[in-house]
C-alpha cells in the first residue's frame, strides 16, 4: 500500500489534557519513506528500554518538518550514514497510555510505517 493511500489517524494530547484523534497530513505522507518494522536499524538499544505498542502512545505534538526530519534521519541511521537515536522518552498517562516526551516525530514515522512497537524508556 502506497503512503498517499493510508488513512493515519494517531492519539494527541490537547492542551486541556483530553487525548483526540488526530488525521494525519497526507501531502506530507507521501513524501515518506516507508520504513521496515526493525528498530534496531535507527535505534541505539544499548541501554535498557521496553518495547511499548503505537497504539498505547500519545503523541505530545506533531510538527511536519520534524517528521520529515525524522524521515530522513531514520533512513540515513538505517544506511550507517548517521547515527542511531535513542529511544523514545515517555510518561505514563492513565488507562494504559504513555505520553511521548520525546520522539514524537519519530513515533509518527513509526505510525506511518504499520510498525507494531516502538523503543521507549520512561521518564
Amino acid at each position: 500500500m502506497k503512503a498517499e493511500e493510508i488513512s493515519l489517524k494517531y492519539s494527541a494530547l490537547q492542551p486541556d489534557g483530553a487525548v483526540v484523534a488526530i488525521e494525519f497530513n497526507q501531502e506530507i505522507a507521501a513524501t515518506l519513506v516507508r520504513l521496515p518494522d526493525d528498530p534496531s536499524l535507527y535505534f541505539d538499544l544499548s541501554e535498557p528500554h521496553l518495547l511499548i505498542p503505537l497504539e498505547q502512545l500519545v503523541n505530545a505534538r506533531a510538527r511536519e518538518r520534524g517528521i520529515i526530519n525524522a524521515n530522513r534521519h531514520m533512513v540515513a541511521a538505517a544506511k550507517c550514514n548517521l547515527e542511531k537515536r535513542k529511544p523514545l522518552t515517555v510518561q505514563s498517562l492513565d488507562n494504559d497510555l504513555w505520553l511521548v516526551v520525546d520522539g514524537n516525530s519519530t513515533l509518527v514515522n513509526a505510525r506511518l510505517s504499520s510498525w507494531r512497537a516502538i523503543p521507549c524508556c520512561m521518564r
